[in-house]
């Protein structure tokens, strides 16, 4: 029996994000779905953005396309989107969702039109940005990012984003999220989001730079006397150690206004806070272990947390997930381990 749309959207989840499935299951029924959605709509963006078969021209009319979807709910717009996935490579998961974006869009469009709305919004902002800084594979022309602030601004359209787009739909399901709370969680939901990217920067540095891309701001690799060739000298090591404890800093305050969004989720929302989370804690735990050993971040197998940390942070989390004062004592007990010292946290 063919899958129904709802049921293809729960069934392709795991398979286009190992990370998210699990914590997006454990959501209250009446965001589960929505979420779901909300983040297959992303991850298209982010698969047309990202692919090595696509010109640059080809990327950014895609993505434009992908865009006046949403903005304008042209139908012409997914009609033409439609047309150009004939020329998009179906070889991955991630390539068939790209593929599907039609079943998904039937899940999206059975939403109220508030839903809808807050949705849009941000997929629409987030496919601009990666509009912005697509890059070409088959040219071989990267534009590397070239400062600190580009990073951040990289960052922010990539997930900072999501982080905005998870508070509108929580305070739009949860009636215990009152203005006020939702305003200061507005406050922190871009950092939630970035500090998570950049773990994920952080993480995949080399497998990243082997493939000839790179999201080391040129101002850094300057200020440390690097390119990203000699970087992996031996001679180079202690530089490109500060380097990389320079970008975990970074990560780190991020992080530290994730834990302060977190807090501010009430209490009685035990799934959501669980879903926010589990993440921030996973991440925390990838960060410990690359400052065990930061120059592993040049060795060619990716820097991975083990399943039964995994497994023990989840436990942690279903202890914890009710007391803010248990949940920051934990966080501050996991940042104290890091070095380089780092900044005092935000709380």
């Amino acid at each position: 029996m063919a899958l129904t749309d709802i049921q293809y959207c729960e069934a392709v989840l795991p398979k286009v994000s190992r990370t998210f499935a699990p914590t997006i299951r454990m959501l209250p029924e009446g965001l589960r779905l929505q979420v779901t959605t909300a983040y297959l709509l992303c991850r298209i963006a982010d698969t047309v953005e990202d692919s090595e078969m696509l010109s640059l021209s080809q990327k950014k009319e895609m993505l434009q396309t992908y865009s006046r979807i949403f903005l304008n709910r042209e139908k012409s717009a997914l009609d033409k989107f439609l047309t150009s996935v004939t020329q998009f490579p179906n070889e991955t998961a991630d390539d068939t969702l790209v593929h599907d974006l039609e079943k998904v869009m039937r899940v999206y469009r059975s939403f109220s039109p508030v839903m809808q709305n807050h949705i849009a919004k941000w997929v629409v902002e987030m496919s601009m940005g990666m509009h912005k800084y697509a890059q070409s594979v088959q040219k071989k022309r990267f534009s590397f990012l070239k400062s600190m602030k580009e990073l951040d601004e990289y960052t922010y359209y990539v997930a900072g984003t999501v982080g905005y787009l998870l508070t509108e739909l929580f305070s739009y399901y949860s009636k215990k999220i009152t203005p006020s709370i939702r305003g200061k969680m507005e406050n922190l939901a871009g950092s939630f989001g970035k500090g998570l990217q950049l773990v994920n920067i952080i993480r995949d540095m080399t497998v990243d730079l082997r493939r000839g891309q790179s999201y080391i701001p040129d101002e850094l690799l300057h200020k440390y006397k690097l390119t990203r060739e000699t970087i992996y000298e031996q001679k180079n090591a202690h530089l490109a150690e500060q380097l990389f404890n320079e970008l975990i800093r970074n990560a780190v305050e991020h992080l530290d206004k994730a834990l302060d969004y977190i807090l501010l989720i009430p209490k009685e929302e035990t799934r959501i806070r669980l879903f926010c989370m589990l993440p921030l804690f996973w991440a925390m735990r990838t960060l410990q272990k690359i400052q065990f050993n930061t120059l592993s971040l040049l060795g060619s197998e990716k820097v991975k947390v083990t399943r039964g940390m995994i497994r023990k942070e989840y436990f942690l989390a279903l202890i914890n997930m009710r007391s803010n004062r248990l949940m920051r004592r934990h966080y501050e007990n996991l940042r104290k381990e890091f070095n380089p010292v780092l900044l005092p946290s935000s709380g």
